[in-house]
Formats: C-alpha cells, sequence, structure tokens
C-alpha cells in the first residue's frame, strides 16, 4: 500500500509539473502571455460573428454569446486532440530512458488546454452579464458536472488515438483534418441547434460533442442544468474512457521499440 501510495503521489507530481511547464513554455518571452489562450477563440468568435451574422445573416439573437458559448468549450476538445494526439510519439526519447506513468504525457495536454478554457469563463461571464444575462447557482453543478463529462470523453479519445499513433504516425494529420473539417460543421458550434430542422435533431445529438455544447450552451445562456438530451455525451465518454484505457494498457509496452 505504501509504494501504491508513493507511487500515486510521484504520478500527480509529474503531471502537475508537465501541465504547468507547459503553459509556461508555450507563452515564454510573448508580450500577452497567458491573454493567448483568450486571444485566438475570441478573434476566431469575431471572424465567424461577422460572416455569419452580418454576412450569411443568421438570424439568431445574442449570436454573439450563443457563438462563444458553444466555441470556447469546443476549443478545449478541439486543440486538446490535435496537440495530445502525439504525446507519445513526440517523447520518445523521455519514454526509452526512464519509466515513469506514460499516460500523463497526455493528461497534461488536457489539463493544460483544460485550465486555458477556465481562463475563458470569466470573460464569457462577462460578455452575458453586459447581454443581460445573469448566472445562478446551477452553475456551481453543471460547471463541475459538464467539466469532468468533457475531460473523460477528451482523455479517451486521446490515449485511443495517441497510443495508435506510436505505431502509425498519418493518424496525427488524420485527426487534425477530422476534427478541424469535418467534426467541427457536425457540431452546433457557430450554429444553435434551434436552427437545424426538428426532424434532425435526434440525429445531430448523437453526435456526442453536439449534446455536450448544448449542455454547455444552456448552462451559459439559460442557467439550465444538464438533462436527458446528454446521454449521448454521457455514454461515448464512459464507452471511449474504457477502449482508450484498454489500448493505452495493450500497446504501452511496445512504445519503445516503436519510438
Amino acid at each position: 500500500m505504501t509504494r501504491i501510495n508513493r507511487q500515486v503521489r510521484r504520478a500527480w507530481e509529474l503531471l502537475y509539473l508537465l501541465t504547468f511547464r507547459e503553459l509556461n513554455l508555450r507563452y515564454q518571452d510573448t508580450f500577452f502571455g497567458f491573454l493567448w489562450s483568450l486571444i485566438r477563440p475570441l478573434l476566431l468568435g469575431a471572424v465567424l460573428f461577422v460572416v455569419l451574422r452580418k454576412f450569411i445573416r443568421i438570424d439568431v439573437p445574442d449570436y454573439h454569446l450563443v457563438l462563444l458559448s458553444g466555441l470556447f468549450p469546443w476549443t478545449w476538445f478541439q486543440t486538446s486532440l490535435v496537440v495530445a494526439v502525439a504525446a507519445f510519439a513526440s517523447n520518445g526519447a523521455l519514454i526509452k530512458k526512464v519509466y515513469f506513468p506514460r499516460f500523463v504525457l497526455p493528461l497534461a495536454t488536457v489539463l493544460n488546454n483544460g485550465v486555458q478554457y477556465g481562463f475563458s469563463i470569466p470573460v464569457l461571464i462577462l460578455l452575458l452579464l453586459i447581454g443581460g444575462y445573469v448566472p445562478n447557482w446551477t452553475w456551481l453543478i453543471g460547471i463541475p458536472y459538464l467539466v469532468a463529462v468533457e475531460a473523460i470523453l477528451i482523455m479517451g479519445v486521446v490515449l485511443f488515438i495517441a497510443s495508435l499513433d506510436v505505431y502509425f504516425r498519418d493518424l496525427e494529420h488524420l485527426t487534425d483534418v477530422f476534427v478541424g473539417l469535418i467534426w467541427f460543421y457536425l457540431t452546433p458550434v457557430i450554429y444553435p441547434l434551434s436552427i437545424v430542422p426538428e426532424k434532425y435533431h435526434d440525429l445531430v445529438l448523437l453526435n456526442p460533442m453536439a449534446s455536450l455544447i448544448e449542455g454547455w450552451r444552456g448552462l451559459f445562456l439559460h442557467n439550465q442544468l444538464p438533462g436527458a438530451d446528454l446521454w449521448p455525451a454521457l455514454v461515448f465518454a464512459a464507452a471511449i474512457a474504457a477502449v482508450g484505457a484498454f489500448s493505452f494498457r495493450s500497446m504501452e509496452g511496445g512504445f519503445a521499440d516503436a519510438l
């Protein structure tokens, strides 16, 4: 038991060091520092708002809030997948030199981007208050709940793909293309589910990220706790976490040789 406790403590210490090392290195020697974690999604949101609201004319009240309430959590998901998928393959020298709990490599990236998402929530709160939306007690339950679901979902997908990526490096590029160019537009990020024809709602919500984004949007804009509509995200998160853990445990032993 003492040995297990020591190993767990070392894993947490390593996770902490890797997470905040990555945060520090990412913004080292930059003028705006951590503000870059907000500037990028805000600029993307501004561009999308102008194009979709002013040019294409999506007629949705408070569209800038609808857009950002979906874009911020999506950015956590997309950035984590694109960056963490190479967590094992890009750390071959470290993996071959010393043994350590290797799952902390992708987990540090997921947590790193989760911390940046946390920085964006106060900005969104300010914009909501300006727009006349007032958060209430549901956020105290809803935010930790949705964060946990999204973190498990992301980590499951990352463990599965990152483990395979050690042996098939094309997965890094395939993941970037699929997440950024296909999954993004199949998920109600730049548009709310309400403008999708009702006969397609059930089909769209089978996408786990669709139900998760709508859960975030309902909490931020309407103070609604996630309900039964979140079941695709819950089921997928549980399933992919199991698949990711099994894949990692099965393939971990060959990482050093493959790298």
